[in-house]
């Protein structure tokens, strides 16, 4: 990290990606590209296979995104407290 940075952010702002992390994040990003291809192409493949891939990714994108989210969000904690020095508290148990 260059000094300028350091000097202005010390923390970090999340915890290092896990490879589990990083594969659901990989997936999330793909489904969605494919998601917008498909919507940007929709004249040219409409049909009812198209329509049920269609769906498939959106249901897909909801479960992922949601899961990865709370994942993510729980890393993120995690590693944030896990940092925390006894006198960074507010005196809560």
């Amino acid at each position: 990290m260059n000094p300028w940075l350091e000097k202005h952010m010390p923390a970090p702002m999340a915890a290092p990606e896990t490879a589990a992390l990083r594969a659901a994040r990989v997936r999330l990003i793909v489904a969605l590209v494919a998601l917008g291809a498909m919507t940007a192409f929709w004249p040219v493949i409409a049909g009812r296979v198209a329509l049920g891939v269609f769906g498939g990714l959106a249901v897909f994108i909801a479960v992922q995104g949601i899961f990865w989210m709370r994942a993510k969000n729980t890393a993120d904690d995690d590693y944030l407290m896990s940092r925390m020095t006894d006198d960074d508290g507010d005196g809560l148990p």
